[in-house]
């Protein structure tokens, strides 16, 4: 069972884990990142997948200030940004991966990095336990406040254009 305690630390078993909220200040793509790398048919078939819309409507507009109230307010260990924990976690349903495929496609497959904005990451950001823990925290603040909000700030989050036509 996982418990949202007084100080937005998460409670796992008997372990305690504190996060403090830091917003993604470096989402944008580098001319150092990995892209630079890739020859232009390779660039050119990048730049026409499904990597592309995501990276440039649906990354954007994931709103990681709105997730703020999900980790603690003491000092400690800054969070996995959460725009790339959430686009990851869209992501994975869209392909139906398990969290474990997730955490390895990440790593092996150049678009989803591109789509997530970690080509220059020297270490993807992502493990089996990020994803679990995320949601773990989601649902002690949903079980512990009002769920209404969580669902109006989930949709305001997925209130995007229709990007059905990709």
């Amino acid at each position: 069972m996982v418990y949202l305690l007084y100080n937005r630390d998460i409670l796992v078993g008997k372990k305690a884990i504190s996060m403090s909220f830091k917003e993604n200040t470096y989402q944008q793509m580098s001319f150092t990142d990995s892209f630079s790398g890739l020859t232009a048919r390779e660039q050119k078939a990048l730049e026409k997948s499904w990597a592309k819309v995501f990276a440039d409507e649906i990354f954007p507009a994931i709103d990681e200030k709105r997730f703020s109230a999900l980790y603690s307010d003491k000092a400690s260990r800054p969070n996995t940004p959460v725009n790339v924990i959430v686009g990851a976690l869209i992501i994975k349903e869209l392909f139906d991966y398990s969290d474990d495929e997730m955490v390895e496609n990440l790593m092996l497959d150049f678009r989803i990095q591109y789509a997530l904005h970690t080509t220059s990451f020297e270490e993807q950001p992502l493990s089996d336990r990020t994803l679990s823990r995320f949601r773990a925290r989601v649902l002690a603040y949903e079980t512990e406040h009002d769920a209404e909000k969580l669902i109006e700030l989930c949709d305001k989050t997925a209130d995007l254009d229709d990007t059905s036509e990709y």
